[in-house]
């Protein structure tokens, strides 16, 4: 990793944190939570802007077209699709004692929430896994960038969480950073093996649309029971993974 790029590292992480709590700020103090929602655009803004700097055109042409268009593996696309929601429905049945009769969706109604879902992957990931992780890893292995990284993203969401948003509610933040850890070590995981911005996206989206279609949340449930057995399935998976695939994650700086 360059000077540069550390540098980029450094002031890309604290500039969307100061962002996002400036927006938060204004939010609450004219009592629009609504605003608030401009704070998902800030990581892949400011990965825009600092790639256009940086390395121009090309450098863009990069981020948000070769990162994304391109042949990536069936099963990949299928695992970040489907991975999380499949977890969280088997958290569900596991508290309902598997009575699939009373497994149901919280709600059907598909706009405007699929729109918000969508634009709130796009605009993080593409300053997460498109401009910060490649460079993370170009010095650390794929887990203590996932770390670092997940560190970041779960402290960007905290003016949010001050405000009553960006969180779940009657949630406890440091149970939602835990959950924010080991969702990155997942999506880091399978960007590792795809170089696709794609699949982070994906299972960006596959995650909000669990909370927000299934009974996974205390918001929706009165209990933290559904969502801790999802974490303890997730947290499964991801100690697998790394550990039959620690020659590849957690190995020293990865050549992209």
């Amino acid at each position: 990793m360059s000077k540069i790029e550390k540098r980029e590292i450094v002031l890309l992480s604290a500039i969307v944190i100061g962002l996002s709590s400036l927006i938060c700020f204004i939010s609450y103090k004219l009592d629009n939570s609504n605003l608030s929602i401009l704070t998902v655009f800030t990581p892949s803004l400011l990965a825009l802007v600092f790639t256009a700097i940086a390395k121009g055109r090309k450098g863009v042409h990069d981020l948000f077209i070769k990162q994304t268009v391109k042949k990536t593996s069936i099963k990949w696309l299928l695992l970040s699709l489907f991975g999380i929601p499949l977890m969280a429905s088997f958290a569900i049945l596991t508290d309902l004692n598997f009575d699939v009769s009373q497994f149901g969706l919280r709600t059907t109604q598909l706009m405007p929430q699929v729109i918000v879902i969508v634009l709130i992957a796009l605009g993080e990931e593409y300053g997460w896994r498109g401009f910060l992780l490649p460079k993370l890893m170009s010095k650390f292995n794929l887990f203590y960038s996932s770390i670092i990284i997940g560190l970041i993203w779960g402290f960007w969401h905290f003016p949010a969480y001050l405000i009553g948003t960006g969180v779940p509610l009657e949630m406890n933040f440091m149970i939602f950073l835990l959950w924010v850890l080991l969702a990155t070590l997942m999506i880091s995981w399978i960007y590792y093996y795809t170089r696709s911005v794609l699949t982070s996206i994906l299972i960006h989206i596959s995650a909000n649309a669990a909370f927000n279609y299934l009974f996974i949340l205390p918001e929706f449930t009165g209990s933290m029971t559904p969502f801790w057995i999802l974490l303890l399935y997730l947290s499964v998976v991801v100690l697998i993974v790394y550990y039959v695939k620690r020659k590849d994650l957690i190995k020293r700086p990865i050549t992209l």
